[in-house]
């Protein structure tokens, strides 16, 4: 990627290494006219000009990557994530919330007694879970008409949230996905791959100050003294972690329900003088998984 830097507006845009390649063609031909006398590089319109860009050009203000391995075992996640830009700085911080649910929308709550130790038992079973985003807080307000947009799993197009300006949108959004049945390649990917969500938004311009120009030698210095630490640069991946240890106590918790469950049948057995106990009943509370739900995930 390639960093452009508006004087003219203080706009910062991110350019393709394509885009730049055959921006920079263009600039060698503008060169080339002038060094010619040429004076027709004058007239090139603002659309077809390499060194400008549409003020009202969408721009990626940062990004969160979000695990979803606790999909896998049917557990729900809500966390805050730390918005990063390309460089690793923090950008705002957004609310993202996921809930494994039924057939028909409703969510599984622990009352369902649903375990799943295997999130290959999944295969061949719908899926469907709750995918949120509450609000997102702290939004540089140079940004306007801010919203996040994602892709899930094999998804051609976006999902996208509504369009809001200020440092604190209220977004609300709430859509279910599902998986009907899941595969060998969706279990994959909810143990390997993060979903991405992008924070996009438009920039006001703000003409700079003369007394503030600078050459790109010193924009160059500027950038590379604000450039994030390897530190900051692993904030990703330690919410990824916090995710990851969630998911690992709430698999722990539900084991410890089931041999809950198992000495109270032997205590009901002993107060019951029996000497044996139903295998059926002991195989119910050993095997409570989401076959006995009918569950799918959105």
């Amino acid at each position: 990627m390639v960093s452009m830097f508006s004087y003219l507006t203080s706009c910062t845009y991110l350019l393709s290494r394509d885009e730049f390649i055959s921006r920079k063609y263009k600039m060698e031909e503008m060169y080339q006219m002038f060094v010619e006398g040429d004076d027709s590089w004058k007239s090139i319109s603002q659309n077809e000009d390499p060194f400008t860009e549409d003020e009202n050009k969408e721009t990626t203000i940062g990004t969160v990557s979000i695990s979803l391995k606790s999909l896998g075992y049917l557990f729900e996640q809500e966390q805050t994530f730390t918005i990063t830009n390309y460089q690793g700085a923090p950008k705002g911080e957004l609310r993202v919330e996921y809930f494994p649910c039924k057939e028909d929308g409703s969510l599984i709550t622990e009352d369902d007694d649903v375990f799943v130790d295997d999130p290959d038992s999944l295969i061949g079973q719908p899926l469907q879970f709750v995918l949120k985003i509450p609000y997102a807080r702290g939004i540089p307000k140079r940004f306007e008409n801010v919203f996040c947009r994602y892709k899930c799993f094999l998804d051609s197009d976006y999902s996208t949230t509504s369009t809001i300006t200020g440092v604190n949108p209220e977004y609300g959004y709430t859509k279910m996905h599902s998986c009907k049945p899941v595969t060998d390649q969706f279990v994959d990917y909810l143990e390997k791959s993060n979903l991405v969500i992008e924070v996009v938004g438009t920039q006001i311009p703000v003409p700079m100050k003369e007394g503030d120009m600078r050459t790109t030698k010193q924009l160059m210095n500027s950038n590379f003294s604000q450039t994030t630490t390897p530190r900051a640069l692993m904030d990703p991946e330690k919410q990824a972690i916090m995710s990851e240890l969630d998911s690992t106590k709430k698999r722990a918790d539900k084991q410890q329900n089931k041999l809950v469950k198992v000495q109270e049948l032997l205590d009901s057995a002993k107060a019951n003088n029996q000497d044996s106990i139903s295998v059926e009943d002991l195989q119910k509370i050993l095997e409570s998984n989401a076959n006995s739900m009918g569950i799918a995930v959105a």
